[in-house]
C-alpha cells in the first residue's frame, strides 16, 4: 500500500494478490514462499515513517477493516 500526494490530494494505492486458500498446508510450496517473501519485504520497509503494511486476509471486508 502506498500513499502518494498528487495534485494536492493524498492517493492510496495497494496491491492485492489472491491465493486459492490461506491455510499453509493447502498452498503449493511456491505460493507459501511468495507469502513469506512478501512478509519479509514489508518487514524490511517498516521503518519509522513508512506506512507500508503487509496484510493477509480472507475477504475484502477483512482487508478494509485493517486500513
Amino acid at each position: 500500500m502506498v500513499v502518494q500526494a498528487e495534485d494536492g490530494e493524498d492517493r492510496l494505492y495497494f496491491v492485492v494478490e489472491t491465493k486459492g486458500d490461506l491455510l499453509n498446508g493447502a498452498l503449493r510450496p511456491i505460493e507459501s514462499r511468495k507469502i513469506d517473501c512478501g512478509e519479509a519485504h514489508f518487514e524490511a520497509l517498516a521503518v519509522e515513517e513508512s506506512p507500508a503494511q503487509y496484510v493477509v486476509d480472507r475477504t475484502v471486508d477483512g482487508l478494509l477493516s485493517r486500513i
